[in-house]
């Protein structure tokens, strides 16, 4: 399932129970930035501007942000 906010998408997946029909658990929600939101990196703290945004088959993305008029690059899992 996913949901479109101005500044970010964020995909959410649930396992369900069908035996019992409950919610075992969130299993992921990941905050993937949209291309012009500003976009903080968590491990260093670095903040920029997202100018791509590129999808990996494994469900994560590389994230080009613009930072000090330089490309930086950071991964959103």
């Amino acid at each position: 399932m996913t949901f479109g906010f101005p500044s970010c998408i964020i995909e959410v997946s649930a396992k369900v129970d069908t035996k019992h029909n409950q919610k075992e658990a969130i299993k992921m929600a990941n905050v993937i930035p949209t291309v012009g939101s500003q976009f903080s990196t968590q491990k260093s703290g670095v903040s920029g501007i997202v100018q791509e945004v590129v999808m990996n088959k494994s469900g994560s993305a590389r994230v080009r942000l613009e930072v000090a008029g330089q490309p930086r690059w950071t991964t959103v899992k």
